[in-house]
């Protein structure tokens, strides 16, 4: 099987920038399926980090896992958006009189 990409990659390539609270639910949801379909947690490599010097180890998967990885950004970044209208004071309020 060839692991090629990592879950930063394709938010980069989607124009998201996640951040660290995001991109840690993002990457422990894609190990969970990861594991589920082989039986073992994710390849990793050091690779250079995204925002800052230095390395980290990041999970590697098939590159045929992309529209995958996309669709699990795109539902975390969507549930950030919706927490986010709930408490930003943007909301009719409408506990009555």
């Amino acid at each position: 099987m060839n692991h090629r990409i990592t879950v930063p990659q394709v938010a980069r390539n989607m124009g998201v920038t996640l951040d660290k609270k995001t991109a840690w639910s993002v990457g422990s949801e894609m190990a969970s399926i990861y594991y589920r379909e082989f039986g073992e947690q994710p390849p990793k490599d050091n690779r250079p980090k995204t925002n800052g010097a230095g390395s980290h180890c990041f999970a590697l998967y098939p590159s045929s896992w992309e529209v995958k990885i996309k669709n699990i950004i795109e539902s975390h970044v969507e549930h950030g958006r919706n927490q986010h209208d709930l408490f930003d004071g943007n909301v009719d309020d409408r506990s009555g009189p």
